[in-house]
């Protein structure tokens, strides 16, 4: 026994002797970057980032965040001499967010995009977001009513994406992906700067519309929305429509979109020509008839909204279709992927010229609309005389 004793001490002994970090970092000695941005890559990159310095501990821990920006000859120096004027040793895998500017994006991302690729510094899930009607740096000076940081309020803005809508996140992996896809475009979320209370608060609304590296164009909020819809994407939406109740006129009633399905399929007529058959069906409930004489108990009324719904979001898509075909042509919904996947034959035969296909290419589109609950009551409120 007390010949296996010793061997067992001196290893625990020796153990005591080995513990410790071989390489470790102070955080009163770095700099943690919340969230970075590209204003400009011609004639020089010019770099925004936020970053946060914490000070004290526990409940009073603050974080106070702090926005610089250089210019250089490449992002990654330019990033990497932010170090100097701030003083503190910059730590990036605590980023949130990637700001893109409006300017930069008409000229093409990819100059852009490629070192935040490439870090290894750098986490593969930053959002990316291209800002609308205002500078990188003027979004990461504007003044969140409630997060420590504009990277944060962001950040917390696309985890409620469900909720809120009205934009599509990416993350740097999936716009990596996308410009490597063939048969579809590249879209991003937009930023932008509206006026609370006498500050300047930044939303996320909208989405930028891509052909290649570069921006041509942008959607609104609503037209975001029906491209949610048309890529099957789960988020509640809302749609004040305009709604002929009987005889007693149109009354504005505010529906919330809670379900949808769609299928996307391919079409090769007899004659040669290529379309595109999309059925839609939505779950949609009601939430506020105001003045509306509207009984959902009528079965035969509820039939009549449910189709003139369905009228609504015919017309919606038909108008978003135009303007990613017509005015953008653009394939941000993967038509062209579409046929690369279920009819490669077509797609070796036009996917060489698919711009000019896609421009013309006829869409079948078929939309099913369904009212699924009228919330606490199925009548009116009544206001007795």
């Amino acid at each position: 026994m007390r010949r296996r004793l010793f061997p067992m001490l001196s290893l625990l002994l020796v153990s005591l002797l080995l513990t410790g970090c071989w390489d470790y970092m102070e955080i009163e000695s770095l700099e943690f970057v919340f969230g970075l941005g590209v204003d400009q890559v011609k004639p020089e990159v010019v770099v925004v980032l936020e970053m946060a310095k914490t000070s004290g501990g526990g409940q009073q821990t603050m974080v106070e965040p702090k926005v610089l920006s250089t210019k250089s000859q490449s992002s990654a120096t330019a990033a990497r001499a932010l170090s100097n004027p701030a003083g503190l040793r910059t730590f990036w895998s605590h980023a949130y967010v990637f700001l893109i500017s409006e300017q930069v994006a008409q000229e093409g991302i990819i100059p852009a995009m490629e070192h935040i690729v490439r870090s290894r510094h750098l986490r593969s899930t930053v959002w990316v977001f291209i800002t609308k009607e205002c500078t990188a740096e003027e979004v990461f000076k504007s003044k969140p009513p409630v997060a420590n940081s504009v990277s944060e309020h962001l950040n917390s803005i696309v985890l409620m994406q469900d909720a809120i809508s009205g934009f599509l996140p990416l993350q740097v992996w999936q716009l990596n992906q996308a410009f490597a896809a063939e048969g579809v475009a590249a879209i991003l979320p937009t930023v932008k700067l509206v006026h609370q209370r006498g500050e300047l608060v930044p939303i996320v609304e909208g989405t930028a519309v891509f052909k290649r590296d570069r921006m041509v164009g942008w959607l609104d909020g609503q037209e975001s929305d029906i491209l949610c819809l048309l890529k099957g994407l789960d988020q509640r939406s809302y749609y004040v429509v305009d709604t002929k109740v009987t005889d007693h006129g149109y009354f504005p009633i505010t529906y919330e979109l809670v379900g949808n399905r769609v299928e996307l399929k391919p079409l090769v007529r007899k004659d040669g020509s290529i379309a595109v058959a999309i059925s839609l069906t939505l779950e949609l409930g009601v939430e506020e008839i105001g003045a509306a004489p509207l009984s959902f108990r009528d079965e035969k009324l509820v039939r009549s909204v449910e189709a003139q719904l369905a009228t609504f979001v015919t017309r919606e898509v038909r108008g978003f279709l135009w303007k990613i075909q017509r005015e953008y042509n653009a394939d941000i919904l993967g038509f062209g992927q579409l046929f690369r996947r279920k009819k490669p034959e077509v797609w070796r035969r036009l996917g060489e010229d698919w711009d000019a296909q896609l421009r013309d290419l006829q869409v079948e589109l078929d939309v099913q609309c369904k009212i699924v609950f009228t919330g606490t009551s199925s009548e009116p409120l009544l206001v007795r005389e």
